[in-house]
């Protein structure tokens, strides 16, 4: 009887169904249907760093509503967390602010850093502790949420002494705290950004803010309105000039997220030396910022600023 003999591509197939799998399960090489892949054991809890994006960096001015040490009337900070959130009237734009600096302090009308925020003033209340002295009370919602209050206040659950001195029958922070001055540098003014940006405000630093920005060419401007009796100092060549008033704080982590209403928009007026602020006719005529005209943080990024 004749022997049928199997093709030598048919051995090569057979052959390679049974020894590919297993140099692929016996360290040849790793299956991903056979042997899971390994991952860092901390991989899931460790969030990816997002993208760099380049923002506009701003600058707050803002009056100091209570003493210091080095007696400085006025507060600025760095800032790049600044967005408008709508387009209808009121303009209300978001403003980040670090929980511990002065201006953060200084806009919210709160005399120690990171103290706890309510922005309800008329719910502001105070209670005894020693004789002769009393600390400010304010309450968060569990949310973060400030000023919030159902119903009656006294005696609510939420509120927190946060250790805002005061003594008993004096008059509590003035009118100043809620408003200030955001500022849109130009790409000559980065040079500004390592002394307002990471200079300490307190013991002493906010005048110090001042005269180093004086040494550099850039002194601060006291600038005000017919309208209004705030004064504040501003520095001079900006982009742009937006004055703000506060309408209420949510948490940020270590920032305070504060929805603040735009009142008014201004632009440099170098034969006066001071703001300009503009109609609201005007205001439309205005040019979009892009970078050529506006300090970003990409460009702090190029010149190792940050």
């Amino acid at each position: 009887m004749a022997t049928h003999r199997p093709s030598s591509l048919a051995l090569i197939t057979a052959y390679a169904a049974i020894l590919l799998p297993l140099s692929l399960t016996s360290g040849g090489g790793v299956s991903a249907f056979s042997r899971p892949q390994s991952h860092h054991p901390n991989k899931a809890t460790i969030p990816s760093c997002p993208p760099p994006i380049s923002m506009p960096v701003w600058s707050l001015s803002c009056p100091i509503p209570f003493p210091t040490q080095d007696l400085s009337s006025s507060s600025m900070s760095i800032l790049t967390f600044v967005t408008p959130v709508s387009v209808s009237s009121p303009k209300l734009w978001a403003v980040s602010l670090y929980k511990t600096s002065l201006t953060r302090c200084s806009f919210l009308g709160v005399t120690n850093r990171g103290e706890e925020y309510n922005d309800i003033p008329s719910t502001a209340s105070s209670v005894t502790t020693t004789s002769g002295s009393a600390y400010s009370v304010r309450r968060r919602d569990s949310m973060g949420e400030a000023g919030l209050l159902p119903g009656g206040v006294d005696g609510a659950v939420g509120w927190r002494v946060t250790g805002e001195y005061r003594r008993p029958g004096s008059k509590p922070l003035g009118s100043t705290q809620g408003v200030g001055i955001l500022q849109l540098l130009s790409p000559k003014q980065s040079k500004l950004v390592p002394i307002l940006g990471k200079m300490p405000g307190w013991d002493g630093g906010a005048l110090m803010k001042k005269e180093e920005c004086a040494k550099i060419g850039h002194e601060w401007v006291a600038v005000g309105s017919d309208e209004e009796e705030e004064q504040f100092e501003v520095l001079p060549h900006c982009a742009s000039y937006i004055q703000i008033k506060l309408k209420r704080v949510t948490v940020g982590g270590d920032h305070d997220v504060c929805i603040v209403q735009v009142t008014k928009n201004g632009v440099w007026d170098d034969v006066n030396k001071t703001v300009f602020w503009l109609e609201e006719g005007d205001q439309q005529q205005q040019p979009a910022l892009d970078s050529t005209a506006a300090l970003y943080s990409g460009q702090l990024r190029d010149e190792r600023i940050i």
